[in-house]
């Protein structure tokens, strides 16, 4: 783990080394949301929908075991139950789940999950360190970053 104020080496998604990363941008795990919510693979899409209600969350890691395999958010849940015409009391959860799912280290700068969220077409990221799952970062926590950094630029 690095000291405080120290950063290691760090690559954005193109694999290119970010030697003074923080002099640049914010870190990912700045903005990023902990702990991490999940659900056993074996539950229900009903079961999954409520703990999301009341956690207020819009995502969930699906976890079998001791390992993450999934993830569901509340986008599959309207396009793959509702619009599906799937029972939400009878599908497990991993029957509608996305994977693998997609992670990023928390001492990137929070532009590289921005362009990773955007290839990839997603609005969930898993947060990792030292592979890890540590937190999640989702399309809200990126709309706090660019209106932060919108009024600094204001000030």
């Amino acid at each position: 783990m690095p000291g405080k104020g120290l950063k290691p080496m760090t690559q954005d998604i193109s694999g290119n080394n970010i030697e003074n990363a923080d002099s640049l941008l914010d870190d990912i795990g700045d903005y990023m949301s902990s702990p991490v919510f999940s659900i056993d693979h074996d539950s229900t899409v009903q079961e999954a929908a409520q703990y999301m209600r009341v956690s207020n969350v819009g995502s969930l890691l699906i976890k079998e075991f001791d390992d993450f395999v999934g993830i569901v958010t509340e986008t599959d849940l309207t396009r793959k139950v509702v619009g599906g015409g799937l029972s939400p009391e009878t599908t497990p959860i991993s029957n509608i789940m996305t994977q693998p799912v997609q992670s990023i280290d928390r001492f990137l700068p929070i532009e590289e999950a921005n362009q990773l969220m955007h290839q990839n077409k997603i609005r969930h990221l898993a947060v990792t360190e030292d592979e890890k799952i540590v937190g999640m970062l989702s399309i809200k926590d990126l709309v706090a970053y660019y209106a932060k950094s919108s009024f600094k630029m204001q000030e």
